[in-house]
């Protein structure tokens, strides 16, 4: 026997406004006759859920075309999605600096804001307000009042769990990240507050504008000091039990690598430790460089010009790369392994040589290894994107910021 549920016309009026506001939010204007053809309501039901979507501040009417509605011959209502509707904030909280980005609500960036983090800013107390001092700095540099802000998404260079906290409690370094941002933010402004890992958001990132928009599966490493890894198989991030998917203290154990040290670690420290041994003899154009400025940028520049002691360094790191990158293809086979991060910007000689060096590792070969072309914004970027899917995955019970 089928049994039948029986639908109320309050669902049915919610999966139509839903439907509507969906098609709107990804169209410019369009007229009535448009949104009936796209969603296959009647006429009364789309104007009428236009009418409640314009009073709550989602949608406005724009002046009525001249050229009759062929279905009545009235002159056709005209509809558009209002991007300032509010805005949502996605923040880069990184260990060296504190990044946020205003966006409407089609992910258009309206301002960023940059704070750099001192060793004087290495507590709980701090942190919180370095944090707090960035968003509203990006708030006001885009002349959006504070009850405009429908979501806030923080990326954290920690593992993060379903709730937004941090719950591996072994790790102190860790809990400095995630002092439990959501719930300041949320106390101190009452805001809708997403807390994800960095990795992650560089994931979503790239999922987004990046080089996973055509691919289903694919990892973005953050690379910086240190490797994490957001992972996107069919489309779809996976996070774990406790947020620990790409999280890389296995590298600890992993022969030829041992330990979770980024690609600017690895290429800095590679590069002094053979500086040293030199002990002042000549043989590289490094050696004119100040210690204290030596980076992965200016290794990656000499090893284009081929400075033997550059291109030693480079062909360590990527032994050591190649052999990441194929952990990562044996357990998730993706499609794509994308670098990511400031990085990714300089890093191309290390790429061509993983590439070669990966399919000694890998089976099937094949697997892609990129360089991210966005930046290192890149978890604001994608920080902006959570926020943005909150707000559209629950705009029905989201008061807009005209409206509040």
């Amino acid at each position: 026997m089928v049994v039948r549920v029986p639908v109320s016309s309050r669902h049915l009026r919610e999966a139509s406004a839903r439907l509507v506001l969906d098609h709107l939010w990804d169209a410019g204007e369009v007229t009535g006759s448009a949104l009936i053809d796209a969603t296959g309501l009647s006429r009364a039901t789309v104007h009428g859920v236009c009418d409640e979507l314009i009073e709550q501040g989602w949608v406005t009417e724009l002046e009525s075309l001249r050229a009759a509605d062929h279905r009545n011959g009235r002159p056709a209502r005209r509809y558009a999605f209002d991007a300032r509707a509010g805005v949502v904030v996605g923040v880069d909280a990184g260990q060296h600096r504190i990044s946020a980005t205003v966006a409407d609500l089609r992910g258009v960036t309206l301002s960023r804001t940059v704070l750099p983090v001192t060793p004087q800013d290495g507590t709980t107390a701090r942190r919180l307000a370095l944090i707090e001092e960035g968003t509203l700095t990006a708030l006001a540099d885009a002349g959006a009042d504070l009850r405009s802000v429908l979501a806030v998404a923080v990326g954290v260079p920690a593992p993060v769990d379903r709730d937004g906290r941090t719950v591996f409690q072994d790790n102190p370094f860790w809990e400095l990240m995630n002092p439990d941002i959501a719930q300041h933010l949320r106390e101190r402004h009452g805001w809708t507050m997403l807390i994800d890992n960095d990795a992650n958001l560089a994931a979503v990132a790239e999922h987004w504008q990046g080089h996973g928009r055509d691919a289903r599966c694919h990892v973005t490493l953050l690379a910086g000091e240190r490797f994490g890894a957001g992972v996107v198989d069919d489309g779809r991030l996976l996070r774990g039990a406790h947020g620990g998917v790409g999280e890389m203290r296995y590298l600890d154990f992993v022969e030829g690598v041992g330990s979770a040290d980024g690609i600017a670690a690895m290429v800095r420290d590679d590069a002094r430790a053979q500086l040293h041994r030199l002990d002042g003899r000549t043989g590289s154009s490094l050696q004119d460089v100040d210690p204290a400025r030596l980076d992965a940028e200016s290794v990656f520049a000499a090893a284009r010009d081929e400075d033997p002691l550059a291109v030693s360094v480079v062909e360590h790191v990527a032994a050591r790369l190649a052999r990441i990158v194929a952990t990562f293809a044996s357990i998730y086979d993706p499609e794509r392994v994308i670098i990511a991060g400031a990085v990714a910007e300089s890093c191309e000689p290390l790429l061509e040589l993983v590439r070669h060096e990966l399919d000694r590792y890998v089976d099937p070969p094949g697997i892609q290894v990129l360089a991210s072309g966005l930046g290192r914004d890149i978890v604001t970027v994608g920080a902006v994107k959570r926020a943005l899917d909150h707000v559209r995955e629950n705009a029905l019970d989201i008061v807009p910021a005209e409206l509040r």
